[in-house]
């Protein structure tokens, strides 16, 4: 397995520069607005690399596993192609959001019917028809789901390079404990890539992952994750290394819908972002992130084999986690203002208002002095407001 991961660092190692030349010819450009977070126009689409780094990795894996039986990883190939194809239409060419959920829908059937037709029914820790059941419903919502979630999550350098790495390392270790080769394989080739990918992205990023990229990682964890809990993990072991993204996008999605917001629009409101809009840099995020999946990642696998007492244990732990870390940006705040100051909330750029001299929070710091900065009050004019770009 460890030939497979290496030939996909090495294969994305090498095609990410094709793919920067080839965006930039393309003008497939994310330009700066009021949401984003970076301060340069950055070509967008490096995750075609990642995607061949993966196919490369499956194609070693005969080799590696020797005799010509490789794990069975065509659901994760399957979900690669069909979400990969969608996130680069959307990079090139632009997709309309129903047509693009519509397609994504497609895509999480079609992954699904053959993650069930590639799991052995008696290898189910469920009765077949249950199994049956779940992979219908339930598959389709869960995949096409967190690839949203891990494309909405990719907003700030290496954040999800750094996701894809660890959760990818923590799923071969969870496959080796629990025998499982299609983890072991799937988690390998997938940090592989990730880890070939990170030098372009981080800590400066020179292109991003673009729609195709978080589509082709997102895709890749959603279908291992899922393939492991039909096939009788414990789904604290394979949902841990997911955890952090999945509690950011689920919190803030709530948060939005309760304040009346257009939840499906763009925004600055995640919690990574907060941490970015109270003065951290990329690096010092992406760095906590990758630490807390880690930590995520350990204490899953030691509730999925530890008895009741440190199941709860570790349960708990991971609780505390998550939370902490959801609060960290109001805490940071409230750590740096002045006693009796009353405390600001980080806020979305996008919802600004007229007010004077309105705060604004620095976002994309690259320096390691943070300040907060005020702006002035824009000068009054007779024409219209300007309209808000919302890519």
């Amino acid at each position: 397995m460890i030939g497979a991961g290496a030939a996909a660092l090495l294969v994305t190692l090498a095609t990410t520069p094709v793919a920067l030349g080839a965006m930039r010819r393309l003008a497939a450009i994310d330009d700066i607005n009021e949401r984003s977070s970076h301060q340069v126009p950055t070509p967008r689409g490096g995750g075609i690399a990642v995607a061949l780094g993966i196919f490369a990795g499956v194609l070693v894996l005969p080799l590696a596993s020797g005799h010509g039986d490789a794990p069975d990883l065509l659901p994760m190939i399957v979900g690669v192609t069909l979400f990969g194809l969608i996130g680069l239409a959307e990079d090139v060419g632009g997709i309309a959001p129903l047509r693009r959920l519509t397609l994504q829908a497609l895509a999480g059937l079609v992954v699904s019917a053959v993650l069930l037709v590639s799991v052995p029914l008696d290898a189910m820790s469920v009765p077949p028809a249950v199994a049956v059941s779940a992979a219908a419903l339930i598959g389709p919502l869960w995949v096409t789901g967190f690839v949203n979630a891990f494309n909405f999550m990719d907003g700030i350098n290496g954040i999800s390079a750094a996701q894809a790495a660890v959760a990818g390392g923590g799923l071969t270790v969870v496959g080796h404990l629990h025998n499982s080769s299609a983890l072991v394989a799937g988690g390998a080739v997938l940090a592989g890539s990730a880890i070939g990918f990170a030098p372009f992205n981080f800590p400066r990023a020179r292109i991003f992952l673009g729609d195709v990229g978080s589509y082709t990682l997102g895709a890749s964890l959603a279908v291992l994750t899922f393939q492991g809990i039909m096939s009788g993990i414990p789904v604290e072991a394979v949902l841990a290394p997911l955890l952090l993204y999945l509690a950011d996008t689920g919190a803030t999605l709530v948060r939005r819908i309760r304040r009346g917001e257009c939840w499906y629009l763009p925004h600055r409101t995640h919690t990574y972002q907060q941490l970015t809009d109270v003065g951290w840099t990329h690096t010092r995020v992406t760095a906590t992130v990758a630490s807390l999946i880690a930590a995520s990642s350990g204490l899953g696998l030691l509730a999925a084999r530890g008895h009741a007492g440190v199941r709860v244990t570790a349960d708990l732990a991971l609780l505390v986690l998550v939370v902490g870390y959801l609060n960290a940006p109001r805490l940071i705040t409230f750590a740096r203002a002045p006693r009796g100051a009353e405390l600001p909330t980080p806020a979305d750029p996008a919802q600004a208002g007229d007010s004077p001299r309105e705060l604004v929070l620095p976002h994309q710091r690259q320096g390691d002095s943070p300040r907060i900065t005020e702006r002035p009050e824009p000068a009054r004019t007779g024409g219209a407001p300007d309209q808000a770009d919302t890519r």
